[in-house]
């Protein structure tokens, strides 16, 4: 049982992949690292694609969670495919890539990653929200589809991490059409002044997950943990 336990109690069926959506700040990465460093603990792999920021400082906030990473990619349970450091020239990550145009050349270094990994996979791809700078809409399309069929083979769980309010409407409703389900994060300053943050699991194929907007913590050194009360939809 991973972390979303805490909300609801099932498990994210394999092969599925979701797609993630919130606001900047609303808690998109915690998330993401909270749910892996879960599954790690579960005998899953992890496969991390770092497209927003570098795989080292991801790795630091792995370890803030207590994470043992250099155990986890030691025992091949954990690695980065470093979509980040093509920006500046220099990456010294087993996987990366050359250009994130080239989305042929990702697709080919994703496999090699799970490859490396091999059994269960948790792919978090964080995020797609730049592939759309560097390639037309259409084949970041078709190039989440495929990675979504090839994560079904695997019998593996896919996360896309994506920016709420950036991308057009068309993009939008192709990736929910692909994808198996999504996840709604969002963040709202209340009465007092407060910024709090919400989750919710807006569809999720096959299943009738809980729908309404939960708030959720983010505490030093624990991740995300869900509260009890809920606001309306």
């Amino acid at each position: 049982m991973n972390f979303l336990g805490q909300l609801w109690n099932k498990d994210i069926p394999e092969g599925s992949s979701i797609l993630l959506v919130g606001t900047p700040g609303a808690g998109k990465t915690m998330f993401c690292q909270s749910l892996a460093d879960s599954f790690l603990k579960s005998n899953f792999s992890c496969l991390y694609i770092a497209v927003d920021r570098a795989p080292v400082d991801i790795r630091k906030d792995f370890g803030r969670l207590g994470t043992d990473i250099r155990r986890m990619e030691s025992e091949k349970r954990l690695a980065f495919v470093d979509g980040y450091g093509w920006l500046s020239g220099k990456s010294n990550e087993t996987f990366r890539i050359e250009n994130l145009a080239n989305l042929t050349e990702l697709i080919i270094v994703i496999e090699r990653a799970s490859s490396y990994l091999g059994g269960r996979i948790l792919l978090v791809f964080d995020s797609i929200s730049p592939l759309p700078l560097h390639n037309p809409e259409i084949d970041v399309i078709k190039f989440i589809q495929l990675l979504s069929a090839r994560l079904r083979n695997w019998k593996g769980i896919g996360i896309y991490v994506m920016q709420a309010g950036i991308h057009s409407e068309k993009f939008c409703n192709a990736l929910a059409f692909l994808v198996d389900g999504i996840f709604e994060m969002k963040m709202e300053e209340e009465n007092d002044g407060r910024i709090r943050r919400y989750f919710r699991i807006r569809n999720l194929r096959f299943m009738t997950p809980r729908m309404t907007w939960t708030p959720f913590v983010i505490e030093s050194g624990k991740g995300l943990k869900f509260q009890e009360s809920e606001v309306p939809q």
